[in-house]
């Protein structure tokens, strides 16, 4: 499919939440008229001062939400794949000028490889979560399920642009990051309002940790600014049609953060310190190559931990 330049308008679900508004911006700023989902006349008030600089390339529109509650931990599955195919099969019927489908997965598609070692690439799947799902339902643990719930998201994507391409003049995209994090430009009034990766950064950052802790892997993650850029290229970018691109910046451990941190903004206060001299970290993680991303999408070199975590942690300091 050809790609879709600005000033094409582009309908971007959960435009209020974390990730979502982040995405609306850089498609503004980029020359796109967006179109939002919100789930509330407030968070489309929100949205709405958030964007006005736009004018009238930006709009909300309020979409019903059900009630999603689960009984059995098996039953998250059934909604994040059904949300999906909702998503889809409106578009199939309603969507006739749409050219592409871009998609965000997660890294949890992928990791669960045996070799510790292993570095992950487009081609990889939990494989062995979604086995262990089949063999054991929601007795195979929170992990196991989330990582299938988006092996079988994801899949849908794949399943339904196959089964369906005699019908449709678009095809999709799939983008897989690893943890987002970033700053904060969503509406939040109070610390449990965040999403949980800004929550889960703000803590590593402020609670201390005994001993050796600090030299433990922490987690992958990429900037959220980094993640936008990668969806207006996906668009812009004729060859990422049907295509899937990993989106991360790479493993760090607790002291990796806190010196980053330290590294990049030293006048920061009441930050934990660690121990700045910790033996050398050995163990990479789940190390995902991002090379494709990078090469299609044209994509700069992504932002470094020091200056995501800064300013994350700046952009809620500055509210709480």
């Amino acid at each position: 499919m050809p790609a879709v330049p600005p000033p094409a308008t582009v309908f971007v679900t959960g435009v209020s939440g974390f990730s979502g508004a982040w995405i609306a911006r850089a498609l503004l700023e980029n020359g796109y008229a967006v179109r939002g989902a919100v789930r509330s006349e407030e968070k489309a008030a929100y949205v709405a001062d958030l964007f006005k600089i736009h004018g009238d390339r930006f709009e909300s529109v309020i979409a019903g939400v059900a009630n999603l509650s689960a009984t059995d931990a098996l039953d998250i599955m059934g909604p994040n794949t059904d949300s999906v195919l909702n998503l889809l099969e409106s578009t199939l019927r309603h969507g006739k000028n749409v050219k592409r489908f871009v998609y965000m997965s997660s890294a949890q598609a992928m990791l669960g490889h045996e070799d510790l070692f292993h570095v992950y690439t487009e081609d990889d799947w939990a494989e062995k979560d979604l086995a262990l799902v089949n063999e054991k339902g929601s007795a195979a643990g929170g992990q196991a399920l989330y990582r299938a719930s988006k092996v079988l998201a994801e899949r849908a994507v794949i399943n339904f642009v196959e089964e369906h391409k005699k019908e449709i003049g678009w095809d999709a995209t799939r983008i897989v990051p690893a943890w987002i994090f970033g700053p904060v430009i969503h509406d939040w009034k109070a610390f449990d309002d965040l999403n949980l990766s800004s929550k889960i950064m703000y803590q590593h950052l402020t609670t201390p940790r005994d001993g050796d802790q600090v030299n433990i892997y922490a987690s992958d993650y990429v900037d959220v600014r980094d993640v936008a850029d990668a969806f207006v290229a996906a668009l812009k970018v004729e060859a990422a049609g049907n295509e899937r691109f990993i989106l991360d910046a790479g493993a760090y451990t607790f002291q990796n953060l806190y010196d980053a941190v330290h590294a990049t903004a030293p006048d920061l206060q009441g930050l934990v310190l660690g121990n700045p001299s910790p033996p050398p970290f050995s163990f990479p993680g789940a190390f995902c190559d991002s090379s494709k991303a990078k090469c299609v999408l044209q994509l700069k070199q992504f932002r470094t931990l020091g200056e995501c975590a800064v300013d994350t942690l700046k952009s809620i300091q500055g509210r709480l």
